[in-house]
């Protein structure tokens, strides 16, 4: 937490505003947040979760720009003001969601790779769409969102997983915002052993359906068939590499026993760095 707080503190555009918000914490987090008291502010609450603590945070903001940072990830130096920079260049900011490459690193800090992201900037909406309905794209960690976005649009849906892949689904599909990409890596993402599991991955599979479902339930019926066929098309040209990892990820990982759920995993990795 300290790589992360010091993260926020030492970026090189210096006109931030610093919120960390304490979520019912049993561990020594408050602790650690006091040692830095007279530089961020701090708000504690009882735990609600990731959505609850970022809508904390968002609701006593003063500035013009959201941006969140996990306790366990690391900003680069460059990465506010790498961001700032493109969004002063971006006219309708209130419709624009930024995001960039990043790193990952290990429990320990040591680098693993680089996440370079597919760049969709030229796309047009509806295609952008159907790729972001077939899957997640960005990191939450990257991003930067104008506060009239939050304001006008709604805040994180709480009590829910991924509430990342809704805010995006919903602004994205319904509101018509866009998510660009800043193509620089600008942040480090910390993977913990064990994160990526099998039962994670197949509740994961459940809940992002769930999601999907339910933005486009709020389409009229037309524009829901449109994006339902073109997602249908976009399924049937992915390249074997991508067809092999949804088989793996959406009938394997039903059926298989755990002893080789290992091995699928890092199957699954290995599909995902492809694409990067």
């Amino acid at each position: 937490m300290e790589e992360c707080i010091e993260s926020a503190l030492n970026q090189t555009y210096s006109d931030i505003e610093i919120i960390a918000v304490n979520d019912g914490s049993t561990d020594n987090s408050l602790g650690i947040l006091k040692k830095y008291e007279e530089k961020i502010k701090i708000i504690s609450k009882e735990n609600g979760g990731v959505a609850s603590a970022l809508n904390t945070g968002i609701s006593v903001m003063s500035g013009e720009w959201f941006k969140w940072l996990s306790a366990d990830d690391v900003l680069y130096p460059n990465a506010v003001e790498e961001l700032i920079s493109e969004a002063k260049k971006i006219e309708d900011k209130k419709h624009i969601i930024l995001y960039s490459h990043f790193d990952f690193i290990d429990s320990e800090g040591k680098l693993i790779d680089h996440a370079i992201e597919p760049n969709y900037n030229n796309l047009d909406s509806f295609d952008f769409n159907v790729i972001l309905l077939d899957h997640y794209v960005g990191n939450g960690t990257t991003s930067l969102v104008h506060k009239s976005t939050i304001d006008d649009y709604g805040m994180y849906k709480e009590k829910i997983d991924f509430e990342d892949y809704e805010l995006w689904l919903r602004y994205c599909v319904l509101h018509n915002c866009r998510l660009r990409l800043v193509p620089k890596i600008l942040a480090k993402y910390r993977i913990h052993e064990g994160q990526l599991t099998k039962e994670k991955l197949k509740k994961g599979i459940v809940v992002t359906h769930v999601l999907r479902e339910s933005i486009l339930n709020k389409l009229d019926s037309n524009e829901r068939i449109k994006y339902e066929d073109a997602l249908k098309q976009y399924k049937k040209n992915k390249s074997l590499t991508e067809k092999a990892e949804y088989f793996v990820r959406y009938y394997l990982f039903k059926v298989l026993p755990p002893s080789i759920s290992k091995c699928l995993v890092d199957f699954y990795w290995y599909t995902r760095k492809k694409k990067w």
